[in-house]
């Protein structure tokens, strides 16, 4: 497999490098050290025209100001921690505020918007890897510990791409690190994203308050939440089971809801063992026009489901088009969002002695 550099600049000429992995079969991962984010993944045709499956930009700015987390690695938490509160041990540490009351994914300095470093990049006959470090000092954002954070991406000439995320810490913190990746499978970002279909592998969904935050856990069974078979997400916002959940569509502008993923008999339960835990199915995304399809996996206990319904109309896209609400959904395997505050039991910290793992695994096919 190849791994190719090219640049690409901000609107004053900055310049940054980016990294091409491709596989023998036409798929390119393309990764970039500015918040070590996915800034493409793509198929080439058999015309020979490479088409995008993720949204992404060309002007790297986008990533710089970071406001919409396209393809980056989130941290040191991914999603919400009401009223930006972080409970560690018997002290309380006041985290910082840049949603309203509330922090998200990981403050105002967090590892989305952050120039990383390039560790290692490897290339062999069946895979490419690319590794990337950043480091954060104790109180940064409010959060204990000096912490060394590891993103390593590697693509398998099969087509599966897998995400590692690692980090110690030398005092007990949190870490709850995710990507940030949004996806249309049709390759044509003028269509919504809402057209594709989604089965999600979870019995049992977060319902949120007016504040994006978890209020209760609910079955998603015979709800409009209810993705345990294939549905398309589109017809689902549509449908007569919608209007039960007007003021819940409402606020997420569509989805952007926590499922909470079923554990395999050999799932590990606790996400600070010290190798991580079986890899369990989180979800299946459609194209039913193309035929394409992503599979997901991930030792994560939760999928956040996110319909991109804050993406703003007329920013420019690889390849093109022009964003405008849904044009992509995001996927983010994380903790379940606020745990700390809704479901004290399932909270989990870093320690010195429990670095953290996990692992997100993609095919395209």
């Amino acid at each position: 497999m190849k791994i190719k550099t090219r640049e690409l600049r901000n609107q004053k000429g900055t310049v940054y490098t980016v990294y091409d992995m491709t596989t023998g079969r036409g798929m390119t991962v393309s990764v970039t050290a500015l918040g070590a984010a996915i800034q493409k993944v793509a198929i080439r045709e058999e015309t020979g025209r490479e088409q995008p499956l993720t949204l992404g930009f060309e002007d790297m700015g986008q990533y710089e100001s970071c406001i919409y987390y396209a393809g980056a690695t989130l941290g040191p938490n991914a999603g919400r921690i009401g009223n930006a509160l972080l409970p560690v041990g018997t002290q309380l540490y006041q985290l910082s505020k840049n949603d309203g009351q509330n922090q998200l994914h990981g403050g105002v300095k967090n590892l989305s918007s952050r120039l990383w470093e390039v560790t290692s990049v490897t290339s062999g006959l069946e895979s490419a890897s690319i590794l990337l470090s950043a480091s954060q000092p104790d109180g940064l954002d409010g959060y204990p510990g000096n912490r060394t954070y590891h993103a390593k991406y590697t693509l398998e000439d099969t087509n599966w791409l897998t995400i590692e995320y690692t980090a110690v810490t030398d005092v007990s913190t949190y870490i709850n690190m995710s990507n940030h990746t949004y996806w249309n499978l049709s390759g044509d970002f003028s269509v919504s994203g809402l057209e594709q279909e989604i089965q999600v592998f979870a019995n049992n969904v977060c319902i949120n308050n007016k504040d994006h935050l978890p209020a209760d856990i609910i079955p998603a069974a015979d709800t409009v939440f209810d993705f345990r078979s294939s549905k398309q997400l589109l017809s689902r916002i549509r449908s007569a089971k919608a209007l039960a959940c007007k003021e819940q569509l409402s606020i997420g502008r569509g989805y952007n809801n926590a499922y909470i993923l079923n554990k395999n008999q050999t799932f590990r339960p606790l996400r600070f063992a010290k190798r991580p835990g079986e890899l369990k199915r989180a979800c299946i995304l459609r194209d039913k026009k193309t035929g394409r399809t992503l599979k997901m996996m991930t030792d994560a206990p939760a999928l956040v489901l996110y319909s991109g319904g804050f993406l703003p109309h007329g920013i420019a896209l690889s390849g093109g088009a022009s964003s405008f609400p849904s044009c992509a959904v995001a996927l983010e395997a994380q903790d379940i969002p606020d745990v700390m505050h809704l479901l004290p039991g399932n909270y989990r910290l870093t320690t010195p002695d429990n670095p953290f793992y996990r692992t997100i695994r993609y095919h395209i096919s």
